[in-house]
């Protein structure tokens, strides 16, 4: 059959005119995307003060003063660059340091609270404790409902609670260490035995163990059937090591502590033994907990005698590792905001690594390292290795 090529071409037509509408749909879509794109670059030429300089009620334009008093009797305003909210007779609402409230980047469950004179307090871990509270929305919990991810601080060392261990003879040559240990007596045992044993082999002597008060009457479930038995220790340095040196002592304890463990028979996964911190400056209380029970928990921390000049506090989501007491965060150096799903891939690029690294500067000069944990260890979380 012979097509005349004058005749109308439905199929022809047809073809066109989805081509166009596909063009048209391809043109406003790269119009929408262009949209998204510049709205951030328009959005940070905006001054923020802008926002709140006026509204409408049923077509009415409104001064800021008007609309607040309409919505609540705050306004916001700013004065040289800072966002504020003032109540409508022009006192501060909220007395805070100068931020900008609408330009701030959230960290997902960590900060800290510091003296800026330089000054112990216990106004200070109490501060902490309250911001640690209100992180609970950064973490998760169990079905329970009470075991959490993991919350902590980390402050300085309260040697007012070590008296007793001290009796007064001062502390410039000793620190402390926050130990978990096994619930079983034996195994406990074992692990405080190891502690000491490592101590001596690297110059120091135990001045006393002190366990530490708790409330086990406020954790979850889960949280109780997993609680170690919480100690700390007093080493003292033979040698009289201070300041970087005698943290560098304690540093090569806690590093071989691991690997020690195991020669004893324990695992720390296992069995729940772990030094949370070991040092002369710094300490960390943490735990299976939500925010708002750690300092139930831990009873030193509603001591009054606890006084620190700073206080960084955590609270963990775990992304990558199933929750446990050793785990919680903070850690020994860090409170890490976040980790990373690429666990396995850091782990692998750090054991590669391992071998050629120079760790000597972290440890006292001559110090024995062939007993040294490994760096990464694949039980543990991205911050924890």
């Amino acid at each position: 059959v012979k097509r005349d090529p004058e005749a109308f071409d439905s199929t022809a037509l047809s073809d066109s005119m989805m081509m166009g509408s596909a063009s048209a749909r391809d043109r406003r879509l790269a119009m929408a995307l262009a949209v998204l794109i510049a709205l951030p670059a328009v959005a940070a030429f905006v001054p923020t003060g802008s926002l709140f300089t006026r509204t409408s009620v049923s077509g009415k334009q409104l001064g800021l003063r008007s609309r607040a008093r309409l919505a609540a009797p705050l306004r916001a305003s700013r004065t040289s660059g800072a966002a504020r909210l003032q109540c409508n007779d022009g006192r501060e609402a909220v007395k805070h340091a100068d931020h900008q409230y609408l330009e701030e980047r959230g960290a997902c469950g960590v900060g800290f609270v510091a003296s800026k004179k330089n000054e112990a307090s216990h106004d200070i871990l109490h501060k902490s404790i309250v911001a640690l509270g209100c992180m609970e929305h950064r973490g998760a919990c169990g079905g329970d409902f009470d075991s959490g991810d993991g919350s902590g601080v980390m402050t300085m060392v309260p040697w007012e609670l070590f008296e007793d261990i001290t009796k007064g003879e001062g502390h410039k040559n000793s620190g402390v260490g926050m130990i978990f240990l096994p619930q079983d007596e034996a195994k406990a045992k074992r692990a405080r035995d190891t502690v000491e044993e490592l101590a001596a082999e690297e110059g120091f002597e135990v001045l006393g163990w002190r366990k530490v008060p708790v409330d086990e009457s406020v954790l979850g479930p889960m949280a109780k059937d997993a609680v170690p038995v919480i100690e700390q220790v007093v080493l003292k340095s033979k040698s009289g090591l201070e300041g970087d040196e005698l943290e560098k002592g304690l540093y090569t304890i806690k590093r071989c502590f691991l690997s020690s463990l195991a020669e004893h028979g324990l695992d720390w996964v296992q069995d729940n033994v772990y030094i949370c911190s070991l040092s002369s400056r710094t300490i960390i209380y943490k735990g299976m907990v939500r925010s708002e029970i750690l300092a139930q928990f831990y009873k030193d921390l509603v001591n009054p005698e606890y006084k620190t000049r700073f206080a960084i506090y955590h609270r963990r989501f775990s992304t990558n590792t199933v929750p446990r007491w050793p785990i919680a965060q903070p850690f020994r150096i860090i409170g890490h905001n976040g980790e990373i799903n690429t666990l396995l891939g850091n782990i692998n690029w750090m054991q590669a690594r391992e071998a050629v690294m120079d760790q000597t500067i972290a440890f006292p000069e001559g110090a024995d390292l062939t007993h040294l944990d490994p760096l990464s260890d694949t039980r543990l979380s991205d911050s924890a290795n």
